[in-house]
Parts: C-alpha cells; sequence; structure tokens
C-alpha cells in the first residue's frame, strides 16, 4: 500500500488551502455531483398550478417535477406535436429518469420493437431510452397517454436554452471555436453510431441537444419518431436529414438564434460564420447544410473523414479529461480509506466491555484499546505552546496512513494527566488496532459464515 506523505509548513494558511485542493475533488466536481440528489428530489410546491397536471405516481415512477415550465396548455415542439416531460424516480432501482408524454399522437411503429432496439444502443452522447409506456395515470385514468422513458442528465440544459435563450448579454458572447469543435466531435460521434447500425437518429434540434457545464453533449429523445413518426421516409432519406440538421444546429449555435437556417436568414448567417470563424468550421456547415437525399447524399463516415484532424484534437482533450478523472478518482480512494480507517477506531474506542455491560469501561481503559484511545489523543487533540489547540490536517492524514500502513516509527504517547508515558511503533498499534476490531467482530456474531461472515470481509479487506 502507497504511503500518502503531506507535507504542511508552519506558517499556516496558504499550503492548508493548497492541502485541501489536493487531497479533496475539486469544487466544481464536488458541486456537480452534490447537487446530483437535490435534482433527483425536486418536488412542486402545494401552491404551484403545475401540479394540476403532474400526477404523485405514473407506473413505477414517483417524485414527478416538470422539466418544461409550460402552464395548463402545452405547445407544439420541435417533433410535430404537443408533449410534456418530468423528472421522475423508479421505485425499482432509484435511478433518476426522464418521462415525456406525448398527446394526440398516432402510433405508426412497432412500440415493443423500437423499445428493444433502442434500448440496446448505449453510446456516451445519446441519453438511453429505457422503456416505451402506455398509461392513464396522468390524468386519473380517463385517458391513455404514450410516454418514453429516457436516462436522466444531471446539470443539463439543451442547446436552445443555453445559447438561444439567454437574452440580450448571452446573445452578443461569441461561441468559442474550441468548444464547437468539441460538441460537433461529440455529436459526429454519435451519429457515426447510430448510422453505422443502419438507423437514423431523426430528432437532432437544438431544443434535443443537451449539454453539461462540463461541455459533454447527449442526444435526447430517440426511438420517439419511430413510433409516432413518419414510416415512408426511407432510413437513406432519414440519416441525410440528420446530417443537415446537424449543420443548422451548428449554424443556430454560432448565432444564437433558431432563425439562422431559414431561407432569409441563411445566407447571412453563412457570412457570419464564414468572417469569425476558422474555415474549417465553415466549410464544414455548408457542407452539411447543402446535402441532398436519397442516393444523392454522403454518409456521416464521409463526412467525419473531412475533419478528421479536428476529431484527433478533440480525442487528446478526452485524454486529459480521463487522467485528471483518474486522479480525482485517487484523491476518493485515499480518502475512503482513510474515513474506513477512523469509522473502525471510533467503534473501538470508549466502548463497554462486549457481552458484559457491566464491566463499564473496563474493556476500553485497558490492553489494546487503551493504547489506541491514547493515540486518538496523539493524533486529534495535539497542542502547541500555551495549549493552543493544533489544527494540522496534513499532521492527521500522515499519521492515520502510517497506521493503516504499519511502519516501524515509534512515537510517544501520553495519557491526558501526564502520569501514563508510553513509547511504541505504528506497527504495535497496528496490531493492537486489528486485534480490537476483531474482538467486535467475533462478540457480534459476525464469524459464524453466512452474511456475517460477508459482512468480517467487507470490513477487514484491503481498502
Amino acid at each position: 500500500m502507497t504511503l500518502l506523505v503531506v507535507w504542511v509548513d508552519e506558517e499556516g494558511a496558504d499550503s492548508q488551502v493548497e492541502l485541501w485542493r489536493n487531497f479533496f475533488c475539486t469544487e466544481t466536481l464536488r458541486a456537480d455531483l452534490a447537487a446530483r440528489p437535490a435534482q433527483s428530489a425536486l418536488m412542486l410546491d402545494p401552491d404551484d398550478p403545475r401540479l394540476a397536471y403532474t400526477p404523485e405516481k405514473v407506473h413505477e415512477y414517483h417524485t414527478l417535477y416538470p422539466l418544461d415550465n409550460q402552464t395548463e396548455e402545452t405547445q407544439v415542439g420541435s417533433l410535430g406535436f404537443s408533449s410534456r416531460v418530468f423528472k421522475a424516480v423508479s421505485e425499482t432501482d432509484g435511478c433518476t429518469y426522464t418521462l415525456r408524454k406525448l398527446d394526440g399522437v398516432r402510433v405508426t411503429g412497432d412500440i415493443h420493437a423500437t423499445r428493444k432496439q433502442w434500448a440496446e444502443l448505449a453510446h456516451p452522447c445519446l441519453v438511453r431510452l429505457r422503456n416505451i409506456l402506455i398509461t392513464s395515470d396522468f390524468d386519473g385514468g380517463q385517458s391513455n397517454a404514450l410516454t418514453f422513458v429516457h436516462d436522466f442528465v444531471f446539470g443539463a440544459m439543451s442547446l436552445e436554452e443555453r445559447f438561444m435563450r439567454g437574452g440580450p448579454e448571452a446573445a452578443m458572447a461569441a461561441v468559442s471555436e474550441e468548444l464547437l469543435w468539441s460538441y460537433i466531435s461529440q455529436l459526429v460521434s454519435a451519429l457515426r453510431f447510430v448510422h453505422g447500425q443502419g438507423r437514423a437518429l431523426r430528432c437532432l434540434h437544438a431544443s434535443k441537444v443537451l449539454v453539461t457545464s462540463q461541455h459533454r453533449v447527449q442526444v435526447s429523445g430517440v426511438g420517439i419518431l419511430d413510433v409516432v413518426g413518419d414510416r415512408k421516409q426511407a432510413v437513406a432519406d432519414s440519416q441525410a436529414d440528420d446530417l443537415r440538421a446537424l449543420g443548422s444546429i451548428l449554424l443556430q449555435t454560432v448565432c444564437h438564434s433558431l432563425e439562422a437556417t431559414t431561407p432569409t436568414s441563411l445566407a447571412g448567417s453563412v457570412e457570419y460564420l464564414a468572417a469569425h470563424y476558422h474555415p474549417d468550421l465553415k466549410d464544414l456547415v455548408v457542407y452539411l447544410i447543402t446535402q441532398p437525399g436519397g442516393v444523392g447524399h454522403v454518409s456521416i463516415f464521409a463526412a467525419s473523414a473531412r475533419i478528421a484532424g479536428r476529431l484527433l484534437e478533440q480525442l487528446d482533450h478526452v485524454y486529459e479529461q480521463v487522467d485528471a478523472a483518474h486522479t480525482e478518482l485517487a484523491k476518493e480512494l485515499n480518502n475512503g480509506r482513510l474515513c474506513r480507517l477512523m469509522v473502525k477506531l471510533n467503534m473501538i474506542l470508549e466502548r463497554q466491555e462486549p457481552g458484559n455491560p457491566a464491566a463499564a469501561d473496563a474493556w476500553s481503559e485497558t490492553g489494546d484499546r487503551y493504547l489506541l484511545k491514547l493515540f486518538r489523543d496523539y493524533v486529534f487533540h495535539q497542542y502547541e505552546g500555551e495549549r493552543r489547540p493544533l489544527v494540522d490536517f496534513g499532521s492527521v492524514v500522515q499519521q492515520l496512513n502510517k497506521l493503516d500502513v504499519g511502519v516501524p516509527e515509534k512515537i510517544l504517547l501520553l495519557s491526558r494527566d501526564g502520569a501514563t508515558c508510553l513509547v511504541v511503533t505504528y506497527a504495535e498499534l497496528k496490531a493492537c488496532f486489528e486485534r480490537s476490531f476483531a474482538e467486535l467482530l467475533d462478540q457480534g456474531n459476525y464469524t459464524q459464515g453466512g452474511m456475517g461472515r460477508r459482512y468480517q470481509e467487507a470490513w477487514t479487506s484491503v481498502p
């Protein structure tokens, strides 16, 4: 096991702050992960008017919360029909999902086949389809509604919300070219995967492309038009539509407007793109939006070959992010190891003798447990001159790591009244620690096999 040694100078503040940065995950990552439980638990206030159309439970899903902020009347969306979107939590697995309820649609495709086909298509840039329901739970059993269940993307907003509804200030801020190429690489990757499976997305629109604060891109709404859309259109035509939709999304994002690709605005939008961005980006957008339908269109594979160099640049960024993620994981691995060590230590300390409550504090004040009690004071209750409390996080981490490893280094342990003075090694303390915890497990019947055996192995295995 690797020994983590952390040095902190005596001056204090700056080095302590740097220590916390090096030992714990970044504040951005922490805030993102900490917000997820809050998003899963979102509920409407009792006086919220959206309660009128938000049921308590739909099928196996509860804690519904509207995501589209619509009023009582639904609006026709980018897919050509009205719908409502809810966040919900499954009572089966406890995971959070998105429910999209469609109003007044006619089923034209095979629901079960579509669900099976799209559920098997897993890609990091696609919001996975999990289920398709026909349920009457939305209006108290009065009518059935077709509902699509997709994964929930935490902290995401659509490209339309991010770049086209932000008001004048957002409209004035140019989208960086580096960010655009990141979006392009992820969207092209999704299209290559879907088209390679002989299918088409059919849902590429700025309102269906979700982006996160980490610049991850995922396409939502997959499989919907395979159930309620036009079944007469050939797959080749649908794939050509995907290419044109990709070009349109990029141009709309650059120009901060869904109107950027209308016939009256298209020429001006392309001129703006050519004036402010690299020719490679302008050439790709024009190449995509001018694709003909049918057999005359090029494939996404040919389109991606034109920007292979740009895609490789994005791959470099991905490797950097993977390395950063491994660094964060290593921090949390060490934190988890020390957390388990402290939990076990505190289960031992200040405890009455197992199986003999009448013994009061005799068990914790004698033998191995007394050494561990003195060690606890040595680690967490140190003082410096004039009895000022010493708060040194680096020292605590260093000493706990030495205990976990069991190094032969000697330390001096003193009782609080100064009457007891013991010189021990970390290796001896570790042996005391393991014997004491094993005694707890034995007294608690955790060494008799079955669930107890698995519990013991979980606690005593090396992290």
